[in-house]
């Protein structure tokens, strides 16, 4: 005699079947209720998922899918960003001519695509693709009469965590580095070896060293001088993380570090066509010598602070230039009768959340004062999205961000700066003002 449960499992699992892939891998909810209400019990519901699982790798195209052994995990992930720009930027003219304003309104795109694999015995592996080549950008301005875009190679990795304690990464990677992008743009990927030692306190706390071996240039080894010296960026920084309050929900953090070239060059292309770009699209300076920076950043986050997903948290960065006179007067050729060497830098800054950027209706609001003196900071990691990357500035930076969706976001950036150091025509540090809008829609995946 054929029970009403067994009509139930008999509906149920044709239903299923018969309506295809999607909703067989999407049952688990509707078994779920089946069994809170008692129509089946939990070994016929875990048989039930087991039959649908057999049926999908046996009889659909995605069914077929090898993969290796060895993948506990693998995540596919992107993002697609529209960009509208403004900007205008005023050059100091030392010769007292009346001052000109460069302005450029433009639109833009950028299509990032990754994949992040968890295999087994701690290993991970990883890779990005992104328009545009240059490192500290993946924009692409619409030009061309609609002509099509270059995608590059952003991330290639390979890392290993042998225990709790310790991890290795190699290849071009993620930043590891805790800053902000006063000292490291966020859309540059780093290369070389990364090695991290993290120790445990208490229910969260975490003290971690934090040390890579930025690999930035190779030369021919033949040519005389830094001309045949490979160039490297070596950096080391000990992180320490402190959870506080009400069930521990405030957290501080505390980044201290040391970062230091070996005296060599980096190569610029020089010239740009329809199809080269410079390599870096922010200001450029080749020569890697007398660049030893001190560095302190950190950040102190209150949450809950209005309220339920709410969030205010205080930041800040710090560069000091060891060699800043060095590298002022003799690799940049400044007149140390008119110029200080400008070896300091520091960023301050405030910001308020709802929510975590993931959801529908979340925001943020983050506003940050800075001042960069011309020797302070690597131009060549700094982010572009601030006085161009150029140092010798000083200014206030505004960035907005609302969730339209759980996976769209509007943001807008606004930037306004001016000069630290007047009759400095140097191009690194030559902006007597500037200002941009950035109004991005981002389509995350």
């Amino acid at each position: 005699m054929v029970t009403f449960k067994s009509k139930w499992l008999a509906l149920l699992g044709s239903a299923l079947l018969a309506t295809g892939t999607a909703l067989a891998q999407d049952s688990g909810p509707l078994i779920d209720i089946l069994v809170k209400k008692g129509i089946v019990t939990d070994q016929e519901a875990e048989e039930l998922r087991a039959d649908l699982v057999k049926d999908f790798v046996n009889n659909t195209s995605a069914g077929k899918l090898s993969l290796s052994s060895s993948l506990s995990e693998f995540k596919l992930s992107g993002d697609i960003r529209m960009r509208y720009e403004y900007n205008s930027q005023v050059p100091e003219l030392a010769t007292g001519a009346a001052p000109v304003s460069n302005e450029t309104s433009r639109q833009r795109l950028r299509f990032r695509f990754n994949g992040d694999a968890i295999l087994q015995k701690g290993w991970t592996a990883g890779f990005a693709l992104e328009t545009g080549q240059a490192s500290d950008s993946a924009n692409q301005t619409f030009v061309g009469a609609g002509d099509d875009y270059g995608i590059f190679l952003a991330r290639a990795y390979v890392g290993w965590q042998p225990n709790a304690n310790l991890a290795f990464v190699i290849g071009k990677q993620k930043n590891p580095f805790y800053a902000t992008e006063m000292r490291w743009d966020a859309d540059i990927s780093p290369q070389g070896v990364y090695e991290n030692y993290k120790l445990f306190f208490g229910a969260k706390d975490t003290l971690e060293a934090r040390v890579m071996q930025h690999a930035m240039d190779d030369h021919n080894e033949q040519l005389p001088g830094t001309a045949g010296r490979d160039t490297w960026l070596f950096e080391q920084q000990a992180v320490y993380t402190h959870w506080f309050g009400k069930e521990n929900l405030n957290s501080a953090i505390l980044a201290l570090g040391y970062s230091a070239y070996n005296q060599g060059t980096i190569t610029s292309i020089a010239t740009v066509t329809p199809t080269n770009s410079p390599s870096n699209s922010a200001a450029f300076v080749g020569s890697t010598r007398a660049q030893n920076y001190g560095t302190f950043a950190g950040e102190v986050n209150w949450a809950n602070i209005a309220g339920a997903g709410t969030g205010f948290k205080i930041y800040w960065d710090s560069s000091y230039n060891f060699l800043g006179a060095t590298r002022a007067y003799n690799v940049y050729g400044l007149n140390p009768a008119l110029f200080s060497k400008g070896a300091g830098a520091w960023l301050t800054g405030i910001g308020y959340s709802y929510g975590t950027g993931k959801v529908q209706g979340d925001y943020s609001v983050k506003l940050d004062y800075r001042e960069v003196g011309v020797t302070a900071v690597d131009p060549n990691t700094n982010d572009s999205d601030w006085g161009f990357s150029k140092t010798n500035e000083k200014g206030l930076k505004l960035a907005l961000a609302y969730n339209v969706t759980d996976f769209a976001n509007f943001n807008v950036t606004y930037f306004d700066t001016s000069i630290m150091q007047h009759n400095m025509t140097f191009a690194l540090g030559n902006l007597d003002k500037s200002h941009e809008l950035l109004v991005d829609l981002v389509i995350k995946f």
